[in-house]
């Protein structure tokens, strides 16, 4: 009787085994094929964007969307600027690939995305170069998780990370928008957090005076190397010489600012020189910043807290790109 209880589950068992090696490739296979993501990977089942997900993994399919020929780039920093505003200002089409939470080495990895799946030349390309851009560490390490497989170029990385069960629900949700049973999310990526951060009680009196602390999300860096920049550098070099390249100082409301003489405001002078020089060194090239205190940065009914500003401030920024932008086109 024992004998033959352990050859049922010796059986079982091997079955079980059997199983899994062959419907765990052929659904890695059905998901590559089906590619929940739109990273166009295989275009056998290709419909326009895809539902709303989340940002990590939308820009996969936003990033292939040839109506778009410019891209704004960065993280909640820069996510307020409107990418239609912009298009209406400047002529160019843009797109936002903005991520909250993304450090250099993200916004790296959507550039080069991008650029890959570009069949007109790109006209502007607008980076987000905040604090995190000043970092010493040299291995870009991210804080927060990111598909970085959903954008390798090797399609064995990308298969091995369609294999787990969030991508495996993904496929069914794919599905459901393939036949018109979910929404498509924002073709230009644009979402207004002014609302969120209302929500999130950034109004209340408690979270004003917060806003007259200083906190600056400046590092102290005296390594005397900007690996980020270094990076940065290696990128832009991939952008086509006749695109404009914009690297945004985003604004930092007056207490988010390294206090003077400081080893924070030191570090923000030589990495704000070393982007200079990668500036300096390629054509049609600028900076857009609003350094120091001004107007812009000392009124706190345009900040939400010392480094997230609100969108009628946005539109105040937009214009200023946008005057910068249509100068270095010569428009």
């Amino acid at each position: 009787m024992q004998g033959s209880r352990e050859l049922q589950w010796r059986r079982f068992a091997i079955t079980l085994v059997v199983l899994v090696a062959v419907l765990f490739p052929a659904a890695v296979a059905a998901l590559y094929v089906l590619d929940p993501y739109g990273s166009g990977r295989v275009t056998l089942i290709d419909p326009p964007g895809v539902r709303a997900q989340g940002t990590r993994t939308e820009h996969a399919s936003r990033a292939r969307d040839q109506a778009f020929d410019s891209v704004i780039i960065g993280n909640s920093r820069i996510q307020a600027l409107s990418p239609e505003r912009l298009t209406a200002l400047t002529g160019a089409r843009f797109a936002s690939l903005t991520i909250p939470g993304t450090h250099p080495k993200e916004q790296l990895t959507l550039l080069r995305w991008w650029l890959r799946h570009r069949q007109t030349p790109p006209q502007v390309v607008l980076l987000g170069t905040d604090a995190y851009w000043c970092k010493a560490d040299p291995t870009l390490t991210p804080v927060n998780p990111f598909p970085f497989w959903l954008y390798d170029e090797d399609p064995l990385v990308y298969a091995r990370g369609l294999a787990r069960f969030s991508v495996l629900e993904e496929g069914l949700r794919r599905i459901q928008y393939i036949v018109g049973a979910r929404e498509r999310s924002r073709p230009d990526g644009y979402w207004d957090y002014d609302p969120i951060y209302v929500l999130q009680g950034f109004e209340t009196p408690e979270k004003r005076r917060r806003l007259l602390e200083y906190k600056t999300e400046v590092p102290v860096n005296d390594t005397g190397r900007f690996p980020a920049l270094e990076a940065l550098r290696e990128a832009v070099r991939e952008v086509p010489a006749a695109a404009t390249v914009v690297f945004m100082i985003p604004p930092a409301f007056v207490t988010g600012q390294p206090k003077p003489g400081s080893a924070e405001a030191d570090t923000e002078a030589r990495c704000r020189a070393a982007l200079g020089e990668i500036a300096a060194a390629r054509p049609n090239t600028i900076i857009v910043e609003w350094p120091g205190t001004r107007r812009e940065t000392e009124t706190a009914d345009d900040y939400f807290d010392q480094i997230h500003y609100k969108g009628h401030l946005a539109r105040v920024l937009e214009d200023t790109i946008a005057q910068r932008i249509r100068a270095a086109r010569g428009a």
